[in-house]
């Protein structure tokens, strides 16, 4: 709104206001004259940015229609062209108003000199046009400050806007300051120059356009805090609360209220306040907090809730591309896919927080007998707050148990995402594995020939919990079926004694017994190492050969098939027939073949053999017992019957093979007669036969021939007695 400042209030002249004798002697020294703008450099590094804002139009529109009514100011340089020092706003509004010369006053000044800047002052005024008036008075550090109804004055150095640093202490138009020169500034702590900076940047100097009331509402609200910060009033650290009320009534209260600077005011505190307010989960410093993502539905991730209410003034960024960040509400929530290596850092920055020119700077100008003001404003540190997240590591714990009781040095591969390490049991059989990033691992045990193969399982780690995860080892296992025949058929009740060293270094030794179909099973056994077990038959009944042992390798999960039979012990028998008197040779005519005998079993026939010409004869072959016997049931020619009973030793005991021979010799009685001779003699002349005593007899066997060639029992010699009778 342009400014009716000539009806709302009767002011003095502008130079008769401000004018000094000394400024009016300078200005007889002075030369004023128009200078073509293209002539006119700027003054170098100058500190101020002319704003286009509304009081830029008004100057332009006043310069349109009066021209330029106060002269810059300007020294000539040796090059014979200009150089501006004051009234930087002026010239610009002369270019935007399509002027090519400005009103200036030059100045013979160095360059040196040219630094100190002149002061001009003007009313301020409300949204309505009304001065602005100070509400009431204070003494502060030793001046007065205000006075209730006094007109509130805006300053400007060099053409720029100005605030003032120092209430109370004196200064008007035309007073000269120096650059870079103000005590009271250098004075303020570090805390206090960012808080005044921060004002200028959130009120009048950086933020207009977002501040309601007119221009010079916003200067005097903007005003009013840097007077606060300056004083101690305010608090110079976030929340910049208001520790005193001071200044504060200087410019609002019930005598003159200025109520749409005080609503400007209550704006720039409000945007103050918000700038250093950042999420309630968050903190300034970068390493102060970290949260550790949970692991959940194959991801990881944590959700904050904002209690400050800040999350839309920022926008976040994270330093793992892995990890997202989202926000809904006052919630932020963060995500990751993979575990992250070490911490990832979220910042959040502020957004919308004004900005100027990078070149653009605060300048303070001082001088000890006057009031010290600042100018210009600049670019704050970006707002940032930080939290750090991590992926919480857990642990594994493994605990390995067997069958055959052997735990150590057992091998196990733990897979994950990014993380495959294979390790040992200890000799309890127990693995420890730290450091593990949420998400799901699997747990392979190293395949070993003795146990049967272990399914891998699958194990959840989670951030800050131990997870266990137990393998117990069976020892792998087969059978062994053993059937069982034999030639008598009985098969039940046969025990079978399997036995050696299992492939896992235990013993075997088991026993299993034929049902009554022959078959004896060997369940779940061990399986064996290269040397295959041992199976045999035991406590085999005496009539059977005891079958030889097998070897019995056992194989997981086959049934290894044996099979013994069961062969009876057989005997058959010989028999040599002989005389019982020879020994051998038959005597006589008599003969040893042809004599019939019968084997009998208990008493029964069984078979009938006749002896050969040797006397002999061989059965076939029996099963062994021990009631075997031979009977001689026909003499043979010559002999006398044989009426013994012959036993046959073919008990089963005696023997362990299956075919064994028996002898039994039977001696034979040879049949015998007895010869009787009567000698008489007859001279022939008597015819009286006379016993013949002496007379000699040779008797022998015809068949041999003669005496001589005949044997011993064969022939005989025969003495007759004196009655002629041998």
């Amino acid at each position: 709104m342009a400014r009716n400042r000539e009806n709302k209030i009767e002011l003095t002249a502008y130079d008769d206001l401000f004018e000094t004798d000394e400024s009016r002697a300078e200005a007889n020294l002075s030369k004023i004259r128009e200078i073509p703008i293209a002539e006119i450099d700027e003054f170098p590094d100058h500190p101020f940015k002319v704003l286009m804002d509304e009081d830029m139009e008004q100057l332009v529109d006043s310069v349109r229609r009066s021209g330029i009514m106060t002269p810059a100011t300007v020294r000539q340089k040796e090059d014979g062209r200009y150089e501006l020092i004051s009234g930087h706003r002026r010239k610009k509004a002369c270019e935007l108003a399509g002027l090519e010369t400005l009103k200036c006053e030059i100045k013979e000044l160095t360059r040196d000199e040219a630094i100190i800047v002149m002061v001009e002052s003007t009313h301020t005024y409300d949204g309505a046009g009304n001065a602005m008036r100070y509400n009431s008075s204070a003494n502060i550090g030793g001046h007065t400050a205000g006075g209730t109804g006094e007109y509130k004055y805006r300053m400007y150095v060099d053409g720029e806007t100005a605030f003032c640093l120092q209430p109370g202490v004196p200064l008007k138009t035309g007073n000269t300051l120096a650059k870079a020169s103000s005590n009271t500034w250098n004075a303020l702590s570090a805390d206090q120059k960012k808080a005044v900076g921060l004002t200028l940047l959130y009120g009048y100097q950086g933020n207009s356009g977002n501040l309601s009331g007119s221009d010079d509402e916003k200067w005097l609200a903007t005003q009013t805090l840097v007077w606060e910060f300056v004083t101690g009033c305010r608090n110079s650290a976030s929340p910049y609360s208001q520790t005193s009320t001071t200044v504060y009534s200087l410019h609002f209260g019930s005598n003159y209220a200025n109520s749409g600077a005080r609503a400007a005011y209550d704006q720039i505190v409000s945007f103050m306040t918000r700038h250093s307010t950042i999420p309630s989960f968050m903190s300034a410093g970068k390493k102060d907090i970290t949260k550790e993502l949970a692991y959940k539905d194959g991801k990881y991730s944590l959700t904050l809730t904002d209690k400050n209410n800040a999350l839309s003034e920022y926008s976040f960024t994270s330093s793992d591309s892995s990890v997202k960040v989202s926000k809904s509400g006052n919630k932020l929530t963060i995500t990751s896919k993979k575990a992250i290596d070490g911490k990832a850092r979220i910042t959040a920055t502020r957004n919308n927080t004004p900005t100027v020119s990078s070149g653009a700077k605060m300048i303070a100008y001082g001088d000890p007998n006057l009031q010290d003001v600042i100018t210009g404003v600049e670019n704050v540190d970006t707002m940032t707050a930080y939290i750090n997240v991590e992926t919480p590591t857990g642990t594994v714990a493994l605990k390995k148990t067997s069958e055959d009781g052997v735990v150590a040095g057992i091998s196990f591969t733990i897979k994950g995402d990014g993380f495959n390490k294979t390790v040992k049991t200890d000799k309890d059989g127990n693995i420890t594995v730290e450091g593990l990033f949420p998400g799901t691992y699997t747990v392979t045990e190293q395949s070993i020939d003795r146990y049967e193969p272990q399914k891998t399982q699958t194990v959840t780690i989670i951030g800050g919990k131990t997870s266990t995860v137990t393998f117990s080892n069976t020892l792998k296992r087969g059978s062994l079926e053993v059937v069982k025949t034999s030639e008598d058929n009985l098969v039940e009740g046969v025990k079978f004694h399997l036995y050696g060293t299992s492939l896992s270094g235990l013993a075997v030794d088991e026993y299993a017994v034929t049902d009554k179909n022959g078959l004896a099973k060997f369940e779940n056994v061990l399986i064996s190492g290269s040397t295959p077990y041992t199976l045999e038959e035991v406590d085999t009944a005496i009539r059977y050969v005891v079958p030889a042992s097998q070897t019995a390798p056992i194989e997981w999960k086959k049934a290894t098939k044996r099979s013994f039979t069961n062969i009876l012990k057989k005997f058959n028998v010989t028999v040599l027939k002989t005389d019982v008197e020879t020994g051998k040779k038959p005597q006589g005519d008599a003969t040893l073949a042809g004599a019939v005998y019968g084997i009998y079993k208990g008493e029964e026939l069984v078979d009938t053999y006749t002896t050969d010409e040797n006397g002999q004869f061989t059965t076939k072959y029996y099963i062994c017992g021990n009631d075997w016997s031979v009977h001689e049931i026909a003499p043979s020619e010559g002999y006398l019957l044989d009426t013994t009973v012959h036993h046959v030793g073919a008990e089963p005991e005696l023997y362990t093979v299956e075919y064994n021979s028996a002898k039994n010799d039977v001696n034979e009685q040879v049949i015998k007669g007895n010869i009787a001779i009567i000698k008489h003699t007859d001279n022939g002349e008597t015819q009286i036969e006379t016993p013949e005593e002496g007379a000699v007899f040779e008797v022998y066997l015809k068949s041999a021939g003669s005496f001589d060639a005949a044997e011993e029992t064969e022939r005989d010699t025969l003495i007759c007695d004196e009655n002629g009778f041998a």
